[in-house]
């Protein structure tokens, strides 16, 4: 029976229609669902929370709002782990929350869990990765929040902490540190241990380092012989530190028994020996030996070398030195040699330097010429001519060595030989140069106009040098008559240059004549020769010195000219008029010289900045030294957003010295997330190694390696700031240990890089390595420039083969094509003074001036620090004086010492005190203490400890009789190398009762002004 009508059954006729017509998307929607049951199902019995709904939300709405998200997720999470913490930490800082936010969110995760161990664990670990980042002010924050959520500092925060303020070179820091651990009864891990010792160095506190050192011994024992590149464990290093520290402080006796069993390597026993070199300490010597020998360390040549000059007031000793080396069978090197033969010389013992030229068969032409000159010496006149005859090819020339051979030839009646040696040269142009400065500086002009005869009858190359150097001998004994007859000469002859006018020119304004020099000036340019920046800088030098409001409206008339012939002022044109600035100097002077400078060709040096620092003190401008940084970071609502811009605060306040400026803005930007560029990187390592924290640059190094955020921005020029500076400190283990690094990193090598190496191992004097780098340069297809040459050239002056160094100087210009510069000239200068070769190193001057190289006070140091042991002082006097007339420069403090030095080696001590005086009364010399440690030493060699009290009264501006004070103004006197005046007052302690009397008033007055004057006694 049907139960329904047919309109009845329409309806759902219509709806089985309609479903089957949908039945795909049915079924789509149906597949949906089960997927997504499938893979977003929450666990069974978890009840969905708001935090998770939102943050499902916020993904869907921005990436950041994700971010947030998954920070809530993790700070969620059952256990707490460092992991999650540092990624709760990264991500809230992807999303913009500040530092309190993400505290709040770290809070709430430690309290969600229950073990402390594992709690305190994930807060070290994230200390530690933030420690890495150097974000060291959220560390602090973190550290701060532990009693918040129960927990309190464990040895490893701790260590963490510490090692974070050591890396910013925060020692106060690092002081409360150890006063909380040890409050709270932390014991110190060995790590902190060790970067207390490190602290303890870097403070040159030498008993606080030995505390550590002991502690630590058994530490470091096992770790020096284990093969590490990264400087946080490097014990042997730290050995080095403390052997440094002691020498520092004369405490070197008293480390040594730490030392006993201890691994060393050559370097620190090097050191060691050259310590008790320096304080002629033959029993400490002994000892060092001792613990060498005990260890079983195989001794080097340069070792020997350093024991037999250690031990040379011992003969027994030193010879069974010899016969021990001489058992080994190898050849020995020309140090040893030397040595030996410094031994023989102090001992006169002929027969010995005859077993030893034996034995050896020297062919070193250093080597050689000191046993020639050994033998002329103690009157073995026939063996040195036999030995310089035998020998003459390879000798080359070398006045000093001739001058022997020919006294030892005349005195033993070899006339033929004496005959050839002054016949070897007729015709050699510098040695009648030479001639005619030794009649000059001995006011002999007739002998100079002799000379020149001689040499024009021999046919010899009469050059514009020559005539020149006729001329500066008629300046040099001030006879303008025959001067100016000369120049009349030379005109015909054809030979006026520059250098001519110049030189008359500076001999009237030396006289006072400005007028004839304005004169010449004019004839100079009359006759086609365009004046050089020699001759303007010497009129305005001139008036400079001449003062008064006149003198500088001539002064900026001349400055005038000089720009209207398209000559800009350069850096000895500026330091000239900075001269003349002080505090009555007009706005207007002193702004058109800030502006001479700014517009100059060359770069500022340090030379021009120190000048300009002084004449802003004269002038009451001290800003203008940090002016820089004033315009970056004077105002505290700038905001430093770029790396750049922190790069250039690093770099000025590296420059400017100050360590605590550059970690600050370092940390700053750290802590803020700004990723440092390979600039800004490296103006960092290069301001931590130029204050002398080398290591501390090498750190910083690793833990940017350790940043996969900053490792690309690691170079070559990065590594080569930490090169430079283990360079420095003659640290040649750690050079060659970055240079590894630097090759298995596979960076790329410069000529800079390599000179850097070469320069390493001439401070060393390890100069039988450098085949071998050269070797290296050219696989890498590197040429060597000037400073490479200029660096070996350095490096065999100072091992004493000044031949070899000449031949460097000739291979630089025939094979390379270079032209040597001021540096390789007064390298070749330096190792001429090291052997007393005075006529080569005058040699070498004329060379420069005819190269138009300029001198520099450094090269002035070196010919007065030669003249003054050649007891030639008026020489060393005119010296300076003529380069301050001819080329502007003014002597700085370092030749004014060598100057007084000079005054003391010719037993001149009156004009030494004289020319005290005249350093006091100039203000724009900066007096150091070295130069009032040289004049008492002076005194007190000459037997005058009194005048030596005065030197100390003027020293720290005390009225004294007899001594001028320094005009300079200074917040606190210069005062006095503390090692001096120790031995002063040990002096006048035990002298006579006025002697004694003076240095208790000298006591008295010292510790009035603060100075510790306990005096120590011998055995202190």
């Amino acid at each position: 029976m049907n139960l329904f009508g047919a309109s009845d059954l329409a309806p759902f006729e219509q709806l089985s229609a309609l479903l089957l017509s949908l039945r795909a998307e049915i079924c789509l929607f149906l597949v949906a669902v089960a997927v997504h049951l499938l893979l977003f199902r929450l666990p069974r019995g978890s009840v969905p929370r708001k935090a998770s709904v939102s943050t499902k939300k916020a993904k869907v709405a921005s990436a950041d709002d994700g971010d947030q998200g998954s920070a809530r997720d993790l700070a969620s999470q059952p256990e707490a782990s460092g992991t999650s913490l540092i990624h709760l930490v990264d991500s809230m800082h992807r999303s913009k929350q500040d530092n309190s936010a993400i505290l709040l969110e770290i809070e709430a995760s430690l309290q969600r869990h229950l073990g402390q161990e594992e709690r305190m664990r994930a807060v070290n670990d994230l200390l530690s990765v933030l420690s890495r980042r150097q974000d060291f002010d959220f560390a602090d924050k973190v550290v701060r929040l532990l009693p918040a959520v129960g927990l309190q500092p464990d040895s490893q925060t701790y260590e963490i902490l510490l090692n974070m303020q050591f890396m910013s070179r925060n020692y106060q820091s690092v002081a409360r540190i150890v006063g909380r651990m040890k409050a709270e009864g932390v014991p110190f891990t060995t790590r902190s241990s060790v970067i207390l010792l490190k602290v303890a160095l870097k403070q040159d506190k030498f008993a606080e380092a030995k505390i550590h050192f002991r502690e630590l011994s058994a530490v470091i024992s096992k770790r020096v012989g284990e093969a590490t590149s990264s400087p946080s464990a490097a014990p042997k290093n730290i050995i080095l530190q403390m052997v440094e520290c002691a020498c520092l402080d004369r405490q070197l006796e008293n480390l040594l028994p730490e030392l006993t069993g201890m691994p060393l390597t050559e370097e620190v026993i090097q050191l060691m020996l050259s310590e008790c070199l320096r304080c002629k300490d033959q029993a400490l010597a002994q000892k060092v030996e001792k613990l060498a020998r005990d260890q079983k360390f195989p001794l080097s040549d340069a070792m020997y070398a350093l024991l037999v000059r250690n031990l040379a007031n011992e003969p027994r000793l030193v010879e069974e030195i010899y016969a021990e080396v001489l058992e080994r069978g190898s050849m020995m090197s020309p140090e040893l040699v030397l040595a030996f033969l410094s031994f023989c010389s102090l001992t006169g013992l002929a027969s010995f330097a005859d077993k030893l030229f034996e034995n050896c068969h020297p062919t070193q032409p250093a080597v050689l010429s000191h046993f020639i000159r050994f033998y002329a010496e103690n009157h073995q006149y026939e063996k040195a001519c036999d030995l310089y005859e035998k020998h003459s090819r390879s000798l080359g020339t070398d006045l000093k060595l001739e001058r022997s051979v020919m006294n030892a030839s005349m005195s033993c009646g070899r006339t033929e030989l004496a005959k050839r040696l002054l016949d070897s040269g007729p015709s050699d142009v510098s040695k009648h140069i030479a001639m005619m400065r030794n009649c000059a500086a001995s006011k002999n002009l007739q002998g100079v106009f002799a000379v020149f005869q001689a040499l024009q009858d021999t046919g010899g190359d009469i050059s514009s040098v020559v005539y020149n150097t006729v001329l500066d001998a008629c300046v040099e004994c001030h006879d303008m008559r025959a001067a100016e007859e000369w120049m009349e000469k030379t005109k015909l002859a054809g030979h006026l240059d520059v250098v001519t006018y110049n030189t008359m020119i500076k001999a009237h304004l030396h006289s006072g004549n400005f007028e004839k020099a304005r004169a010449l000036m004019e004839e100079m340019a009359a006759a086609g020769l365009q004046p050089n920046r020699v001759t303007f800088n010497e009129l305005v030098n001139a008036l400079v010195g001449k003062g008064g409001a006149g003198g500088q409206k001539k002064i900026w008339g001349i400055i005038d000219e000089m720009q209207a012939v398209g000559m800009r002022p350069n850096q000895v044109t500026c330091s000239i008029l900075l001269k003349a600035l002080d505090v009555r100097s007009a706005p207007e002077d002193v702004e058109k010289t800030m502006g001479l400078i700014r517009s100059m060709e060359e770069p500022m040096d340090e030379v021009l900045l120190s000048s300009v620092v002084e004449a802003c003190v004269r002038i009451g401008k001290p800003e203008f030294l940090s002016m820089k940084l004033k315009e970056l970071h004077a105002n505290d609502k700038v905001k430093i957003c770029g790396s750049h811009t922190f790069g250039s605060l690093i770099k000025a306040y590296g420059f400017a010295k100050d360590v605590a400026g550059v970690w600050s803005c370092w940390g700053e930007m750290r802590s803020r997330h700004i990723r440092p560029t390979s600039i800004t990187l490296g103006c960092m390592v290069e301001a931590v190694v130029h204050n002398g924290d080398t290591e501390g640059g090498y750190e910083l190094i690793h833990q940017m390696q350790e940043d996969e955020n900053c490792r690309s921005a690691l170079n070559s020029v990065i590594y080569c700031s930490v090169l430079k500076g283990f360079a420095r400190e003659k640290n040649l283990e750690r050079v060659f240990a970055v240079y590894k690094e630097m090759q298995e990193r596979q960076l790329d090598f410069s000529t800079v890089t390599y000179n850097t190496i070469i320069d390493a191992c001439a401070r060393c004097g390890r100069v039988d390595y450098l085949p071998a780098i050269l070797e290296d340069m050219q696989k890498n297809r590197i040429r060597p420039n000037v400073i490479t040459f200029s660096t070996m050239l350095k490096g065999h002056c100072q091992t004493g083969d000044i031949q070899k160094g000449f031949a460097i100087l000739e291979q630089m210009k025939k094979e390379a094509g270079l032209k040597p510069d001021e540096i390789m000239y007064n390298s070749i200068l330096d190792g001429c003074a090291k052997q007393r070769r005075l006529n080569d190193a005058v040699r070498v001057l004329d060379e420069m001036k005819a190269a138009n190289v300029r001198p520099s006070n450094y090269t002035v140091s070196i010919l007065v620090k030669l003249l003054g042991n050649d007891r030639h002082l008026a020489r060393a006097f005119d010296l300076v004086e003529d380069v301050k007339t001819q080329y502007g420069i003014k002597p700085n403090i370092q030749v004014y010492t060598c100057l007084v030095q000079a005054c003391i080696n010719n037993h001149r001590l009156d004009r030494a005190l004289a020319l005290h005086d005249t350093v006091a009364a100039d203000v724009s010399c900066n007096v150091d203490e070295k130069f009032y440690a040289v004049l008492v030493r002076g005194c007190l060699q000459l037997k005058k400890p009194l005048l030596a009290v005065d030197v100390v009264r003027a020293a720290y501006m005390l009225p004294c009789s007899r001594l001028a004070l320094s005009v300079q103004r200074r917040s606190k006197p210069v005062g006095m190398e503390m090692r001096v005046l120790q031995d002063l007052l040990l002096r006048l302690q035990g002298g006579s009762q006025l002697e004694r009397e003076a240095q208790q008033d000298l006591v008295a007055k010292l510790e009035r002004l603060g100075v510790d004057v306990r005096v120590r006694n011998a055995e202190q």
